[in-house]
């Protein structure tokens, strides 16, 4: 854990570091976040797969599947986006459980800072988002390119997010046992408590 100042550290809760209102200080650090660190954990809900006595593939129930990805986009009002084949276990996960949510995590481990995002997600195929969201690094996972049959995008629209970032003094007292969460309800963003047992 990195030295650390009580005296001038701040409570996000009762005030911001840069001088904005809390909420808009935690929606700065998440974008920061997302846009330094383009890597990061999607976890969609799945079925477990295992094989029956007769070496058939069986499923039961949902558990969570988690793989690192790299996101292509953050948008000013934190859409993050995604490209995937429509083939992809993330798809078929989604198709599954289409009013599930989703989390996406990203760290940057130099600043001691972590965001974790809970969303809805789309399947996006339309020709002119994946043209706009594409990177050439890409072709070597999609060599069809942007509009060929195997790339569409993931539009993850956070509702909650948990984040603490060291580096701007985000982290309520006492230092990294909870963290700052917001959540947008009717398209505005608000402070909400932290999950945590009393």
């Amino acid at each position: 854990m990195p030295d650390v100042d009580p005296a001038v550290a701040v409570d996000v809760d009762v005030e911001s570091a840069a001088g904005a209102g809390p909420v808009e200080e935690a929606l700065a650090a998440a974008r920061a976040l997302l846009r330094g660190n383009p890597y990061g954990f999607l976890t969609t809900l799945g079925a477990a797969a295992r094989r029956d006595a007769s070496g058939q593939v069986a499923y039961d129930g949902a558990v969570p599947h988690a793989r690192l990805v790299q996101h292509l986009a953050v948008t000013d009002d934190l859409t993050v986006w995604i490209g995937t084949s429509p083939r992809s276990r993330k798809v078929a996960d989604l198709a599954a459980n289409p009013d599930s949510r989703v989390a996406y995590a990203v760290e940057d481990r130099a600043a001691f800072a972590y965001l974790s995002i809970s969303a809805t997600v789309t399947v996006v195929d339309d020709e002119r988002e994946r043209a706009a969201k594409w990177e050439e690094g890409l072709a070597a996972f999609f060599p069809a390119g942007p509009l060929g049959d195997d790339f569409v995008l993931l539009r993850l629209d956070p509702r909650r997010l948990e984040l603490m970032d060291f580096s701007r003094r985000l982290h309520p007292d006492p230092f990294g046992l909870v963290p700052v969460v917001v959540e947008r309800r009717a398209g505005i963003w608000t402070a909400a408590p932290p999950d945590r047992a009393p």
